[in-house]
């Protein structure tokens, strides 16, 4: 038996072992119930009726989300958690649920890979398993993540029409949750996310709780700048005694201000961007006027 396939036996044998051990600590970890309570419960359910696809993974999603529960620490279950929130509790994941679906796509990419490599009969069927194997294990984090950013910029865009509604609401002599009840019964887009945001801040409150831990709460689902200025002026309003109305103006007529310089920047950085393209645009264009006839010229010349 020579030497190579001695360390060749070796390596599958500490592969098979690692395996194992990865799989009893799996399967030995202690399983939660799954949970089909509250908002991500409502969401859960409703995914699988629509989302003939998501239907179809949830039952292996689900098995693994059990047993990588207590695999996950604490300030990953955290980071997840904020994550889902942010996206707006998309499908009813859990933090484990999301560490599943990253399992099932790495598996999903690994396979591909070695699947391509061998049909490219290059010999490089590992180095593409791992690749895509990475690759499918961060993009459904990442996809959570694009999803969290985009959803942010819809209510940040949309916030200065709530506030003016909440300050004429005001003025017109209703209280704070008469003026968000007004607002979401008077929206026409009743599927958005800042109106979404609404029913839940509404739910909070019928439910007991103070006005100012409903509106944290809402800061901290949706944490974007417009969101965060009105939580601290209406709560410094409470604080201070004055009337809520005027402070509503003064916040919409500032986060329409903000909106006006956020366009401006995001304007002076896009001609910026576009600088680079346009010169290798200019030089595509002038390679294609000036080469046939350089082309032409090196011709004409005696060799």
């Amino acid at each position: 038996m020579t030497v190579a396939l001695v360390f060749a036996v070796c390596g599958v044998l500490a592969l098979g072992l690692a395996f194992a051990v990865v799989v009893y600590a799996v399967g030995s970890a202690p399983k939660p119930p799954p949970s089909r309570l509250g908002l991500r419960g409502y969401k859960r359910v409703r995914s699988l009726a629509e989302n003939q696809a998501f239907a179809a993974i949830e039952p292996t999603m689900r098995f693994l989300s059990r047993r990588i529960y207590s695999l996950l620490s604490p300030s990953l279950r955290a980071t997840f958690d904020r994550e889902i929130s942010m996206a707006g509790n998309v499908a009813g994941l859990q933090p484990e649920d999301l560490a599943a679906l990253s399992v099932i796509s790495g598996v999903c990419g690994a396979s591909a890979g070695a699947a391509y490599g061998y049909m490219q009969g290059s010999g490089n069927a590992v180095l593409f398993c791992m690749l895509l194997g990475i690759a499918g294990l961060f993009m459904p984090y990442l996809s959570l993540s694009a999803r969290a950013s985009e959803r942010q910029r819809r209510i940040s865009t949309s916030m200065p029409q709530v506030i003016d509604l909440l300050a004429l609401s005001l003025g017109a002599g209703l209280d704070f949750p008469a003026a968000i009840r007004q607002v979401i019964d008077r929206t026409a887009q009743p599927e958005s996310a800042l109106f979404e945001e609404m029913q839940l801040l509404m739910q909070d409150l019928s439910l007991g709780r103070t006005r100012r831990c409903a509106l944290e709460q809402l800061a901290e689902r949706a944490p974007c700048e417009p969101v965060r200025d009105l939580v601290g002026a209406v709560v410094q309003s409470e604080e201070q005694g004055t009337p809520l109305a005027d402070v509503l103006r003064i916040q919409a007529a500032t986060s329409r201000v903000q909106r006006s310089a956020g366009a401006e920047e995001a304007a002076a950085k896009a001609a910026t961007k576009l600088m680079v393209p346009l010169v290798l645009l200019f030089v595509c264009v002038l390679t294609l006027i000036v080469g046939p006839i350089a082309l032409r010229f090196g011709d004409s010349f005696p060799t």
